[in-house]
C-alpha cells in the first residue's frame, strides 16, 4: 500500500518524520517494502501489505491504526450531509440483476446533473501523483481519490452516452467483448458478469469500466455507483482476463456493503465542491442487508495468549480507538460490535491480536521461562529414518520423493481406491514405493544419467482383508532402494547387496540374514523379518529397525577430562635410562602423557609433568586423581624415587 505522508497527516495529527512513521507502521504489521521515496517533493511510504486487511488498502484505514497506536485522535474526511433530491421514476437509472445474484451483494447509485467536467485542482492532482495515479479530470479523479482514501472502488458513467436508462447485471455471453477505458479490446467469458445497457456490455463487473460510457469534458450528468461483489468471482475473472488494477486489488479482499454508502457520500461532497451541479438519489440494490458481527473478548483468553496480565480498561480503550463499539462490559469480558471495515475479524483471537499489536509488541514484558523444557516427543522412527538417509547419501545414493497416487489396478485387492479422484491416472494409493520410484530410473535413463542408485523413504498403503473402519487400512513406513540394471543380473545383485550390507554395517547390525522366499529374499535381523531383497533393490520396514540399530541419532562423543600434576621426584641415584621410567608410567591406567623437565634436574631431583585423563566408563573425580597419583608414586618408588617434600 502506497501512503503519501502529507495525505496521511490529513487524518492523523502527528509531527513524526516519514522515517519515524515507518517505524510505527512496522510495529503495526505494515513494514516498508522499499526505501522511503520522494515524488514531486512529497515523501511516500510503500508499505508491504501481507495481512487480510481490506481497510489497509485505504489511507484512512492505515491512519486509523496509526492514530490508535500513537494514542491520538483520528480526523475523518468530510462527508456529504445534505439530502439528495428526489427524481421521478422515469428519470432514474433502473438497476436489475439477472442471473448473477450470488455475485452482486450491493449496488448503490446516485445521479448528478449540471456538473462541469474540468481539470482537477492542484491539491487533488498532487496527492494522486504521489500515489502513482495519473490525473484525468475532476470526476474520474474524485472516484480514484475516494477509492485510495477509503479503499472502496467507485465508477462514474456518462448518462448521455448510455444506450438506455438501465444498468443490467448478467453473465457475459460466449464471444462477447468490450473495449475498456484504456482502449483495450477484452474478450469475455460466461463466468464473468458484466453491466449492460440494451443488452450490450458497458462495464466488466468489479474489474474495469468501458470506454463507451466514459466521462470526458462533454459530460454534464453522470450516474455514480459503488458496489460490493463476490470477491472469489472477481479474483477468478481478473485472472482469466489477465486484468490487474487498483480496483481488482481491493475487490480481491472481502469488502463490506456498508462501505458503499460512505464512499458515495464522500464522493458526493467532493463532486458538489469541485464540479458543481445537483445530486439526486437513485436506486440502491441491496436485497439482503448484512448485519455487523458481535464478538466477545475475555481477560482469561487475552492473558493466556499474551502471557501477561492486561487490564480491561486498556482492552476497551484500544478496541474503541480502532472502531469497535462496546455492546456489553463486565469485569471479565467485553462484547463489541465489529466495525464494517474489519471483515477479517472472525474469532476472539483476532480481537486479542488487535489489542497486543496496538499496545506495541515491544512493550510485552520479557520474562524467563520457568520450569523444565518439554520432553522429546519425536517418535524414534523419525530418527531412524534420518539416520538411514544420512548413511545412504554418504554411499552416494540420490533421495527422491514420489507421489503416492497411482492408477487403479482392478487385480490388486490390497489397493485403496479414492472416492473423489482428480483423474483416472491418480485414482488409488500405491501399495509399494517401488511402483512410483521406478519411474525415476526411467527418467534417469532417458537423460543418459547412469549408475546412480536411488532411494525413497515414505509410506505404502494397504487395504486388509479383515477389519472394519480405520482398522481395515494399514500404512507401512518403508525405505525403498533401487539399483539401475548393470550388464548382468549378477552385477546388479552384487551392487544391491553391497548397498544393503554397507548400510547394516554402518547401523551396527551384525545379525543380518538373507533367506530365500518365493519371489525374493527375506531380510531378517535376530529372526525377525525387516525387509525384502530383490536383484535390483531392497526395501526395509523402518519401524522394525528402530530397536535393532546401534544408533538412531547423530553420534555422541564423550569429551575426556584432562588434568595435570607436577611431581618433584628425588632419586637415590638418577636412573641410567629415563625412557624405561617414562614407559612404565605411560602404561598405567588414566595416564595420557608423561613429560620430564630435564632443565630442572638437580640434586638427583627430576620434575615430572603427569597428565591424567578420564575414560569412557568413568569421570575424573578428586578421588580418582588421588588414586592415579598414588599409583604413579608407587611406580617411581620402584626405581628409587620419592616425592620431594621440601
Amino acid at each position: 500500500m502506497i501512503v503519501p505522508v502529507e495525505w496521511l497527516k490529513q487524518y492523523v495529527n502527528t509531527n513524526k518524520s516519514a522515517k519515524e512513521l515507518a517505524t510505527s507502521f512496522t510495529a503495526l504489521g505494515l513494514m516498508l517494502d522499499r526505501p522511503i521515496a520522494t515524488v514531486d517533493g512529497q515523501e511516500v511510504l510503500d508499505l508491504e501489505h501481507r495481512m487480510d486487511r481490506s481497510d489497509w488498502l485505504g489511507i484512512l484505514g492505515c491512519a486509523r491504526d496509526l492514530a490508535a497506536f500513537e494514542n491520538t485522535q483520528l480526523l475523518y474526511p468530510q462527508l456529504n450531509t445534505g439530502t439528495p433530491k428526489a427524481l421521478p421514476d422515469n428519470e432514474k437509472i433502473k438497476i436489475e440483476v439477472k442471473d448473477c445474484t450470488t455475485d452482486v451483494h450491493r449496488f448503490y447509485t446516485r445521479i448528478f446533473k449540471n456538473i462541469t467536467v474540468k481539470e482537477s485542482p492542484n491539491w487533488l492532482k498532487t496527492r494522486l501523483a504521489a500515489y502513482g495515479m495519473p490525473s484525468k479530470n475532476n470526476i474520474v479523479d474524485i472516484t480514484n481519490y475516494v477509492m485510495i482514501e477509503l479503499g472502496q472502488p467507485m465508477h462514474a458513467q456518462d448518462i448521455n452516452k448510455m444506450r438506455s436508462k438501465e444498468i443490467v447485471f448478467r453473465y457475459a455471453k460466449p464471444d462477447e467483448s468490450i473495449v475498456t477505458l484504456l482502449g483495450e479490446n477484452v474478450k469475455l467469458d460466461p463466468q464473468t458478469f458484466v453491466l449492460t445497457q440494451s443488452d450490450v456490455p458497458t462495464c466488466i463487473g468489479g474489474i474495469v469500466g468501458g470506454k463507451e460510457t466514459g466521462v470526458d469534458s462533454t459530460t454534464t450528468q453522470i450516474v455514480l455507483d459503488s458496489g460490493t461483489y463476490n470477491q472469489v468471482s472477481i479474483r477468478k475473472s481478473s485472472r482469466r482476463l489477465k486484468i490487474q488494477n487498483e480496483t481488482v486489488l481491493r475487490y480481491d479482499k472481502f469488502l463490506h456493503p456498508q462501505a458503499n454508502k460512505i464512499a458515495i457520500e464522500r464522493a458526493t461532497q467532493l463532486i458538489l465542491e469541485l464540479a458543481g451541479g445537483e445530486c439526486y438519489e437513485n436506486y440502491d440494490y441491496y436485497p439482503t442487508p448484512w448485519e455487523l458481527k458481535e464478538k466477545t473478548i475475555t481477560l482469561a483468553r487475552t492473558e493466556k495468549i499474551a502471557g501477561f496480565k492486561v487490564e480491561m480498561e486498556s482492552i476497551k480503550r484500544i478496541l474503541n480507538a480502532i472502531g469497535y463499539e462496546t455492546v456489553d462490559e463486565t469485569a471479565e469480558k467485553l462484547t463489541v460490535k465489529v466495525p464494517y471495515f474489519r471483515t477479517d475479524v472472525e474469532v476472539e483471537d483476532d480481537l486479542v491480536a488487535d489489542v497486543l499489536r496496538l499496545q506495541n509488541y515491544a512493550n510485552i514484558p520479557l520474562k524467563p521461562i520457568h520450569g523444565a523444557p518439554p520432553k522429546e516427543v519425536t517418535p524414534k522412527v523419525f530418527f531412524m529414518e534420518e539416520t538411514l538417509r544420512n548413511e545412504l547419501v554418504a554411499q552416494g545414493l540420490h533421495e527422491h520423493i514420489t507421489e503416492p497416487l497411482v492408477e487403479m489396478d482392478a487385480s490388486n485387492n490390497s489397493q485403496i481406491v479414492l472416492q473423489n479422484a482428480l483423474t483416472s491416472e491418480k485414482s488409488a494409493l500405491r501399495t509399494s514405493i517401488e511402483e512410483t520410484l521406478k519411474t525415476v530410473l526411467e527418467t534417469y535413463k532417458k537423460h543418459n544419467v547412469q549408475n546412480i542408485n536411488i532411494f525413497e523413504i515414505g509410506k505404502e498403503y494397504l487395504m486388509l482383508e479383515q477389519g472394519s473402519g480405520l482398522d481395515k487400512f494399514r500404512e507401512d513406513r518403508v525405505l525403498q532402494v533401487l539399483v539401475p540394471p548393470k550388464s548382468t543380473a549378477q552385477q546388479t545383485s552384487a551392487e544391491t547387496r553391497k548397498v544393503l550390507y554397507t548400510l547394516f554395517k554402518d547401523l551396527g547390525i551384525n545379525s543380518l540374514e538373507v533367506v530365500k522366499n518365493t519371489a525374493a529374499y527375506d531380510i531378517k535381523v535376530e529372526g525377525e523379518r525387516v525387509g525384502e531383497l530383490k536383484t535390483y533393490g531392497f526395501k526395509l520396514y523402518t519401524e522394525s529397525l528402530v530397536n535393532k540399530a546401534q544408533t538412531l541419532d547423530r553420534a555422541r562423543y564423550k569429551v575426556a577430562t584432562v588434568t595435570s600434576q607436577d611431581l618433584a621426584i628425588q632419586f637415590e641415584q638418577i636412573p641410567e635410562s629415563l625412557g624405561t621410567v617414562i614407559l612404565a608410567l605411560n602404561n598405567l591406567d588414566n595416564i595420557k602423557s608423561v613429560f620430564v623437565l630435564e632443565d630442572e634436574i638437580y640434586e638427583n631431583t627430576i620434575l615430572f609433568k603427569i597428565e591424567i585423563t578420564s575414560t569412557e566408563e568413568e569421570s575424573l573425580t578428586t578421588e580418582k586423581i588421588t588414586q592415579v597419583r598414588n599409583k604413579v608414586l608407587t611406580t617411581l618408588a620402584s626405581y628409587g624415587g620419592r616425592l620431594k617434600t621440601e
